[in-house]
């Protein structure tokens, strides 16, 4: 089972470095893309520094897609393509600055960045109907962040696909309980975390992300 890590770009250098060593335990990780909307640091330039450090890790940065044009996906490609990234496209929040691009679709990015060799993928809501999952789910992509993962019941069904899909797993401890209580995505108790990935191992899932909102401390202590 491949483990990765979310983590937030930050506009402190030194402190991402510090949180990027302090994940080492994990396989790779996964860097979102303006969330909500807002400005925020590049994914690709925090996935440099991790390569900087970590010559085999794998990396997803995300894509947001209301932003941007085909140029600039030929060359997030190239990017991706030298520094050995992946790369997971999102529609994403509508921007809080300025006025939305958005003409492409994620299907439309992924074959644009296979062309250049880069593993590429898309998100998928498990919230949505199950002909919505499965029809997503035969695009070309090579993998997909499954958002809204709310347990083992939520893939089934999905077994040909299962090596594709990565669950999105929010763990909720004591310290960030109240933060998570105000976001919309499930999340699971600290101490089931452990069962449930052995569990999705068993299905022939490949990889899973996690993430723990406002408590950092869980990710670096977790042993798998």
């Amino acid at each position: 089972m491949q483990l990765l890590a979310e983590v937030h770009p930050k506009t402190k250098i030194e402190k991402m470095k510090k949180e990027i060593q302090c994940l080492s335990s994990f396989d790779g990780f996964d860097i979102p893309d303006s969330p909500l909307g807002l400005p925020s640091v590049k994914p690709a330039s925090i996935a440099s520094l991790i390569r900087e450090e970590y010559e085999n890790k794998r990396i997803i940065i995300n894509q947001r897609l209301l932003d941007v044009n085909e140029l600039y996906v030929h060359s997030l490609s190239l990017t991706a393509k030298a520094f050995n990234l992946n790369i997971a496209f999102t529609k994403g929040d509508k921007p809080k600055i300025g006025k939305e691009v958005g003409y492409l679709s994620s299907e439309e990015a992924v074959n644009i960045a296979r062309t250049y060799g880069v593993s590429s993928g898309m998100m998928i809501s498990l919230r949505k109907s199950r002909t919505e999952v499965l029809a997503r789910l035969e695009s070309n992509a090579d993998f997909y962040l499954a958002l809204h993962f709310s347990g083992i019941d939520s893939i089934k069904g999905l077994e040909e696909s299962l090596s594709k899909i990565i669950p999105y797993i929010i763990v909720k401890t004591e310290k960030n309980k109240e933060i998570l209580s105000r976001i919309s995505q499930p999340a699971f108790d600290e101490d089931k975390v452990h069962d449930l990935i052995y569990e999705l191992e068993s299905m022939g899932i490949k990889s899973v992300l996690m993430s723990s909102p406002g408590d950092l401390n869980f990710l670096i202590n977790f042993k798998f």
